[in-house]
């Protein structure tokens, strides 16, 4: 066993640690050139916007860093394999490669994903039990306990995904290094209807170029997702650094790296937001949920709380920047009195907020004009089964 041991630890430091690795963060299509924005300020190399993610390169800690700080990202892979396929030999050849040994524990549960399109390969449920079968027959050779098939509601942050994915006459092997989607920071247990995603809210704020260097005001905060990826950001926190990766359960884990990055990035987080974060709403238990959201996220005392509507309430000393997800489908009854309300909307920011700037959800795109905002900025985006709008600008002066 010590042999074993002894053996394991070089494979890893040979096989994990020093080779420049292939890495592809997936986001939303639509925001790729935002994620590759994000990974560049990481300092990250080679990256390369592609559809329905970015691409990039570094060592293991390359993709410590990218899932400890995207704020937009879904999830971030590590290429294993990209190879030419001509028939199942190709597939079972490529698949026997890795040593899976170094990624995968012992007894791990284990989802092997299979996506195929236009691909040589058929049948995914055969690739999935072929791919699968390789990992076990590697562990089983190596004397180790083999990987179990993951159920169905098993818990995500235990479950090692491998992601087949057949593409023309290639197809490539992927490893998820994230575990539950990006988005899941971990402090939002309770949510108002239709929540933003985090990382759709995180998105909003970059796209409207919010650092934290001016006042903020979301007046319809639902469960505060918006204003406390606000003060993450203001605060310089990373998304991820209250949550765990499944990263962390891999025999190659680089332990000293990974609680460096989390302690470099806890001495780099400024100790209050530096400008206003105001969260309004006019219903008092969201409001309090929303606090209790800030409170798991760590920065409550950065937002200032108010129960309050919108439409009634004058607006906070500004100018700064206005941050909307107004309430939409079931939660008005159809899609005219989301028009009218956005109507309503616009018409009091115009006259309550002049010269602020304005960042927004919208789910029409023909209804960005309905803010009327000067110099706007949008793109579309996938959210929950529909595609919404954000959409950014400024008001008119007084």
């Amino acid at each position: 066993m010590a042999q074993t041991t002894m053996n394991l630890a070089r494979r890893i430091k040979r096989h994990v640690w020093a080779p420049v690795w292939d890495w592809f963060a997936v986001c939303p299509p639509g925001l790729e050139w935002l994620c590759a924005q994000e990974l560049r300020g990481l300092g990250l190399e080679e990256v390369e916007p592609q559809e329905g993610g970015v691409a990039f390169r570094g060592k293991l800690e390359a993709g410590y860093r990218a899932n400890l700080w995207l704020r937009s990202a879904s999830r971030v892979l590590m290429r294993l394999a990209d190879f030419r396929v001509r028939g199942w030999d190709d597939l079972l050849r490529q698949a026997a490669r890795p040593r899976w040994e170094v990624f995968i524990a012992p007894g791990a549960p284990l989802r092997v994903q299979v996506s195929l399109k236009q691909s040589n390969l058929k049948h995914q449920g055969r690739i999935a039990e072929e791919v699968f079968d390789a990992v076990v027959r590697r562990l089983e050779a190596l004397g180790l306990e083999p990987p179990r098939p993951a159920q169905g509601g098993e818990d995500d942050n235990l479950v090692q995904r491998l992601l087949v994915r057949g593409y023309g006459r290639r197809a490539s092997l992927s490893l998820d290094t994230t575990g539950p989607h990006l988005h899941r920071r971990g402090y939002r247990l309770e949510g108002a209807q239709a929540p933003l995603r985090e990382n759709l809210a995180a998105a909003l704020l970059l796209f409207a170029g919010y650092q934290g260097q001016e006042p903020l005001v979301d007046p319809m905060c639902g469960s505060g997702t918006l204003a406390i990826e606000a003060a993450l950001l203001a605060r310089r926190l990373p998304p991820g650094g209250q949550r765990r990766f499944v990263f962390q359960r891999w025999p190659s884990l680089r332990v000293k790296t990974w609680e460096h990055l989390r302690r470099k990035a806890a001495e780099a987080a400024l100790p209050r937001a530096p400008h206003p974060i105001w969260a309004r709403d006019r219903h008092g238990p969201v409001l309090e949920a929303a606090r209790r959201n800030a409170q798991r996220a760590g920065v409550e005392a950065d937002l200032e709380m108010l129960r309050a509507d919108f439409f009634k309430a004058p607006a906070p000393p500004g100018p700064g920047l206005v941050v909307i997800n107004p309430p939409y489908g079931r939660r008005l009854g159809s899609v005219r009195q989301a028009r009218e309300l956005m109507v309503r909307l616009g018409r009091h920011l115009r006259r309550a907020y002049a010269g602020w700037r304005v960042a927004a959800v919208l789910y029409r795109p023909e209804w960005v004009g309905l803010l009327g905002l000067r110099g706007t900025k949008s793109l579309t985006v996938p959210h929950g089964g529909l595609r919404v709008t954000l959409v950014t600008g400024r008001l008119p002066a007084a």
